[in-house]
C-alpha cells in the first residue's frame, strides 16, 4: 500500500508536466485539467440542484408504498434489535435514512408492509418504476446509481480541502476522487469513511455519509469482515457486497457507537492493577524510629539525601521526612531501572502512605507490620480516580504543569525524551499488538493484511505525535517504515 500523506500533491505551474511530454504543466494538461474540473464542478451543482427535496419526497412516498410502520421495521433491521426505538435524533441518521432509501427490503412473512409492496424492490427502486418516466433524466440516474452502489468503507487517500478527497474502496481496492466540498473540510488522509459512493455520469458522489470520520486503528474489525468475504473467492462485484449489508452495518455501528460514545478508559497502574487512589494511616511511637524502619523502601536516594531534606524540631530530632517507595524495574516498561509503588510521609505521631491500587495497599501493610509492628493502623480513605485527580488540580496541577513544559522546552531535555520515544518504538517493533491479533509488527507485516493493518498504525503512530505537546521526531518514523519494509 503507497503511503500518501496530507492533501494531494500537484505539480507547480513550472514543473515538468506528469503526463511525461517533456513541457512544463502549464503548456500541456494544466489547462485541460482546469476546464475538466470546472465541468466536474457545474455537473456536481447541477445534481445538487436537481436532487433537493429528494428525501422528503422519498419519505412521503414510503407511507404510501409501505406504510406508517416500515420506517419503525426498518430502524429495528438496521440498529439490529428487536423493539428499537426509531429515533429521528439519532447520530446514525446520515447513514440509516439512505439506507431506508437504497437497501432496506421489507421480510415478507414478518412485516406490516402490504403484500403488493413485497416484491424484493427497495423504495427508491419501487419510486423509480413508479415515476421514472415523468422524472428529470439526470434525478433518475442519480437514484438508478445508488439503488446500485453498496454501503463500503474506503481509505481516505489524499484531500482537497473544501472540494473533495481521493479514496480506495478497503474491499475492493477501487480507487475514484469523490467530490464532496463540506465533509472535506473535516476529513485528513489516512481517515476511513463508511458511505454510499456512486458515480453519477462523470462526477462521483456519496450519499449516506456516517457522521464520523474512524481513525486509522480501526480498520481491524473492517479487515476481518474482508477476509471472509475473500474467502467466497468470488468477483468484488456491487451485488456481492450488497449481500453483507447487515454486516458492514454491524462494523460501522459498533465502532461509530464507540466513537461517538466513548467509555471511560479502565486506568491501571505500572503493574497492570486498576487504578484505586488508597492513603492509609498509621499512630506510630517515634518518627525516627518508622524512618530507619522504612528507607530501605527508597532505592535511589541515600539516607544522607533523604535526611537533607527532612524537617526537624527544636532539639534536633526528626519531625517529618517524606520519601518515595519504590522497586527494582517495571515488568511493562522494560526499559525503566525502577517504579515508584506509593509515597510515605512520616510526620510527628503519623505515618501516611498512598498507594494507587488495591494490591499495593496488601503489600505496603504486609511490609509495615513487619518492620514497623508497633505502628497501629487508624484509617483507609479510598478516593475515586476523578476525586483524586480534581485533588491534584487543586493543589496545584496548573502550576506543575507549567514547571513540566519549561522543563521540556530545555535542548537536554528534549533530545532525551526523543531518545526515549525512539527507544520505545524499536521495541514496539517485537511487542506482541493486539490490534495485530497478538502478532509483533515484523511478524504482522508479511501478510497483505497484516501489512496493511501496520500501515494503519502508523497512521496512527504519526497522528499521535502531530496532536502530542512533545511532537514526534519524523526520523521515528522513517527508522520504523525501514526496519519494516515500507519505506
Amino acid at each position: 500500500m503507497a503511503h500518501e500523506k496530507g492533501n494531494a500533491m500537484k505539480p507547480g505551474r513550472n514543473d515538468p508536466c506528469p503526463c511525461g511530454s517533456g513541457k512544463k504543466y502549464k503548456q500541456c494538461c494544466l489547462k485541460a485539467e482546469q476546464a475538466k474540473a470546472g465541468e466536474d464542478d457545474l455537473q456536481w451543482r447541477r445534481i445538487r440542484r436537481t436532487i433537493e427535496g429528494l428525501t422528503e419526497e422519498l419519505l412521503k412516498f414510503s407511507i404510501a408504498h409501505f406504510g406508517h410502520d416500515a420506517i419503525h421495521e426498518a430502524w429495528e433491521d438496521f440498529m439490529g434489535e428487536e423493539e428499537a426505538t426509531f429515533d429521528p435524533e439519532s447520530p446514525h441518521m446520515p447513514v440509516f435514512v439512505p439506507w431506508f432509501h437504497y437497501d432496506w427490503v421489507p421480510a415478507p412473512l414478518e412485516t406490516s408492509v402490504p403484500r403488493e409492496a413485497q416484491d424484493g424492490l427497495s423504495l427508491g427502486a419501487a419510486y423509480l418504476r413508479r415515476k421514472g418516466k415523468n422524472l428529470d433524466p439526470l434525478l433518475a440516474r442519480y437514484l438508478e446509481q445508488f439503488c446500485k452502489a453498496p454501503y463500503s468503507f474506503f481509505d481516505i487517500l489524499s484531500v482537497r480541502s473544501g472540494d473533495g478527497f481521493a479514496v480506495r474502496d478497503i474491499f475492493t481496492g477501487e480507487e475514484c476522487y469523490v467530490t464532496e466540498h463540506s465533509g472535506s473540510r473535516q476529513a485528513k488522509a489516512g481517515d476511513i469513511l463508511f458511505a454510499k459512493v456512486a458515480k453519477v455520469d462523470s462526477v462521483t458522489l456519496m450519499d449516506g455519509c456516517a457522521p464520523v470520520l474512524f481513525p486509522p486503528i480501526e480498520k481491524g474489525a473492517i479487515l476481518e469482515l474482508r477476509k471472509i468475504i475473500y474467502a467466497r473467492e468470488l468477483p468484488l462485484t456491487p451485488e456481492l457486497l450488497k449481500e453483507y449489508n447487515f454486516e458492514m452495518l454491524d462494523k460501522y455501528l459498533g465502532i461509530a457507537e464507540r466513537l461517538l460514545n466513548p467509555r471511560m478508559p479502565e486506568m491501571r497502574n505500572t503493574d497492570g492493577d486498576p487504578l484505586q487512589f488508597n492513603r492509609l494511616e498509621y499512630e506510630i511511637e517515634s518518627p525516627q524510629a518508622a524512618f530507619d524502619a522504612l528507607k530501605h523502601l527508597n532505592i535511589t536516594s541515600s539516607e544522607a539525601n533523604m535526611l537533607a531534606e527532612a524537617e526537624r524540631d527544636a532539639s534536633g530530632a526528626l519531625r517529618k521526612i517524606e520519601f518515595p517507595w519504590q522497586k527494582h524495574g517495571n515488568e511493562t516498561n522494560k526499559s525503566w531501572s525502577n517504579t515508584i509503588l506509593g509515597n510515605i510521609v512520616i510526620e510527628g505521631g503519623k505515618l501516611t502512605v498512598e498507594v494507587n491500587s488495591e494490591n499495593r495497599v496488601k503489600l505496603i501493610r504486609s511490609i509495615i507490620e513487619k518492620a514497623l509492628p508497633e505502628a497501629r493502623y487508624k484509617i483507609a480513605v479510598i478516593q475515586s480516580t476523578q476525586a483524586m485527580l480534581a485533588r491534584m488540580n487543586q493543589e496545584g496541577g496548573a502550576a506543575r504543569s507549567k514547571q513540566t513544559e519549561d522543563l521540556n522546552a530545555l535542548p537536554e531535555v528534549q533530545a532525551h525524551l526523543a531518545e526515549m520515544m525512539r527507544e520505545h518504538y524499536r521495541n514496539w517493533l517485537h511487542e506482541k499488538i493486539p490490534a495485530l491479533n497478538g502478532e509483533t509488527p515484523l511478524q504482522a507485516v508479511k501478510t497483505p493484511d497484516g501489512r496493511e493493518m501496520v500501515e494503519a498504525l502508523l497512521l496512527q503512530i504519526e497522528r499521535y505525535g502531530e496532536n502530542s505537546k512533545q511532537p514526534l521526531d519524523p526520523a521515528i518514523l522513517a527508522e520504523l517504515r525501514t526496519a519494516l519494509g515500507l519505506a
